[in-house]
């Protein structure tokens, strides 16, 4: 549970509804995130945090889609509840199947795993 009040988006005015309406288009899905609403009384600290999400997920060489599938990979190897959830619900609403999501979390799960032994073990790759 939050322990700030979180905006409705139903709340926004001017410059926060604006970056809401952005945040809404730029990652191609229809609700706000809470972690935006969460910043929405503080309108310039959303639009500074909002400003880095739009650098990495409004432009470049990746597709929002695949940009998603690395954040739930980190989100779910970090143990982020908060973005597994929001990244498996955008990827969702993307298209993304359940059979995608669950190799990515076995990739996440397997590659976590072995960094760890490789950090104990002490070892260098031999390039």
């Amino acid at each position: 549970m939050a322990i700030i009040r979180i905006m409705e988006e139903s709340e926004a005015t001017g410059k926060v509804k604006a970056i809401f309406e952005e945040i809404k288009a730029t990652l191609q899905i229809p609700f706000v995130p809470e972690i935006f609403r969460a910043l929405g009384s503080k309108a310039d600290q959303l639009e500074a945090v909002w400003t880095q999400v739009k650098g990495l997920y409004g432009s470049g060489c990746l597709d929002v889609k695949t940009k998603s599938l690395v954040a739930l990979a980190v989100a779910a190897a970090q143990r982020t509840s908060y973005f597994v959830k929001i990244h498996s619900i955008a990827l969702k609403r993307l298209g993304t199947s359940d059979e995608e999501i669950a190799e990515l979390l076995e990739v996440a799960s397997l590659s976590t795993a072995l960094n760890t032994l490789v950090i104990g073990l002490g070892l260098e790759p031999e390039l």
